[in-house]
């Protein structure tokens, strides 16, 4: 038994069961939104982007004079850290002097894996489709994306439903999975902050499309492995031995400047075997993307199926850091 209790405990093993913990009781009991934290992040970086984001052109008494691009990436990479890195070293410090740190590491971890409002909403526009009440699964649906959707069909709304609900597992539940157990609770942290703040400042928003770039960045690099190796392991687990036809079809070992949405996405379509991306409209700008074809256009009642493939990638992804963890123990003991 106290062998038992000392594996268990030991600084290698338990991350991967306060994760495990917090994955089942957040999966149970989210955050709604009003009380999440990440929505006041949300709101601080739109009030800083209104005093420091710079404006495309100044006035000067001859003329107006267009503001120089590495300005507006000075002016992004302050004003992220003015947000981020205060906060972190206060946490940090805060740790040192918790009685349980372990606690505290799971609270930190629950604030920043909160996905699972992004699943019940997907049911009810799901259920709202099904009952014929399009406008109530557009008005849903508008939260979770940043294209237009008062001009979707309903297999537009499930197709857009579906992207948002499997891209969003990626970002906000599978990476900081990745990050917790590698890196520990303040990276997690780091990423969840920088990545709400690149949600705010998304650079498809025209006012932020050099603003926001630093954030852009920073964010790619923290998901660059992460979401290259759960694209693979979403094609294995649904698809089985079909992930050598993906390897020779899409060759992702040489992606390695492609966007991660369209990764993810590139993946899914194919475990799914159904019809994703495609073109979309960003403030009544059409922005043509690569689509993905597969046996034909998700619909309301194929829309399970993805909900599916996120649970079965959940569990293995556990199972995997699970391994990880055991690695990490063993190379600490012979070491």
């Amino acid at each position: 038994m106290d062998s038992l209790i000392s594996f268990v405990t030991s600084p290698a093993i338990l991350p991967w069961f306060i994760l495990c913990a917090v994955v089942i009781f957040e999966r149970f009991w989210f955050l709604p939104t009003r009380l999440d934290p990440m929505t006041f992040v949300r709101l601080l970086a739109l009030r800083m982007a209104e005093r420091v984001c710079p404006k495309p052109f100044v006035k000067t008494k001859s003329a107006s004079q267009k503001t120089p691009k590495s300005q507006f990436w000075i002016s992004g990479a302050l004003a992220a850290f003015m947000i981020i890195v205060p906060n972190l070293i206060i946490l940090l410090i805060f740790r040192e002097f918790v009685y349980y740190p372990e606690l505290f590491d799971a609270v930190i971890l629950y604030l920043c894996i909160q996905f699972s409002s992004n699943i019940q909403r997907f049911q009810h526009i799901r259920r709202a489709l099904i009952a014929g009440k399009k406008k109530l699964a557009r008005n849903l649906l508008a939260p979770m994306v940043l294209r237009e959707t008062a001009i979707l069909s309903d297999v537009g709304v499930s197709k857009a439903a579906i992207e948002s609900v499997i891209l969003r597992f990626h970002y906000q539940a599978l990476i900081c999975f990745f990050l917790f157990i590698v890196f520990g609770p303040i990276t997690t942290l780091a990423y969840r902050l920088c990545y709400e703040l690149h949600i705010v400042w998304n650079t498809k928003i025209e006012t932020y499309s050099e603003f926001g770039k630093p954030m852009a960045k920073l964010v790619m690099l923290f998901q660059w492995l992460p979401i290259r190796l759960n694209a693979l392991l979403t094609v294995v687990i649904s698809r089985g031995l079909k992930i050598f036809a993906y390897v020779r079809r899409y060759r992702p070992a040489t992606s390695w400047n492609e966007g991660h949405g369209a990764i993810i996405l590139r993946a899914s379509h194919f475990a799914l075997d159904t019809n994703l991306s495609g073109a979309v409209f960003y403030n009544k700008i059409k922005v043509r993307r690569t689509k993905y074809i597969g046996q034909g256009e998700p619909t309301a009642l194929f829309m399970p199926n993805a909900l599916a493939v996120i649970n079965r990638l959940l569990f293995v992804n556990l199972l995997l850091l699970l391994l990880t963890c055991l690695i990490i123990n063993s190379l600490t003991i012979y070491l």
